[in-house]
């Protein structure tokens, strides 16, 4: 993967699992979810609820992609790569790889649009935020 490098580290437990021993289809996403909210702590020193609680700033999710590659199961550390890939006038897009023993066993693209807060209405990412994504753009 390019990019930033930032790669964050899951701890897959059997109550992940379903009755084939593999990771349930719906916990993949919150794998996703919950590195990209660890790439948002990394980089900018906060995360999701406090860019809505403290900031008034809100990233509601338009859309997301995933393509399954190989199970997941709890014999490793499941390692989640996040770089962000695009940054519109009003949204962000983020590719997230996650492997298990380094095979590929997810791959998904994330797009949310950044809205204030309070009136759940599209705004432009602040400039904090641009001045932190831009460079680590493809």
């Amino acid at each position: 993967m390019s990019g930033d490098g930032f790669v964050h580290e899951i701890r897959v437990t059997w109550g992940d699992c379903d009755p084939a021993k593999i990771v349930y289809t719906a916990r993949i996403p919150w794998f996703a979810l919950d590195a990209i909210n660890a790439w948002w702590e990394h980089h900018l020193g906060e995360g999701w609820y406090q860019l809505e609680l403290d900031r008034g700033l809100g990233t509601p999710f338009v859309n997301m992609t995933l393509d399954f590659r190989a199970p997941i199961t709890p014999r490793h550390r499941l390692l989640c790569a996040v770089r962000p890939v695009r940054l519109g006038e009003t949204s962000i897009s983020f590719e997230v790889l996650g492997r298990q023993d380094r095979v590929l066993c997810f791959e998904g693209r994330f797009t949310c649009v950044f809205v204030v807060a309070q009136d759940f209405r599209k705004c432009a990412p602040p400039d904090d935020i641009r001045d932190i994504v831009v460079p680590l753009l493809p």
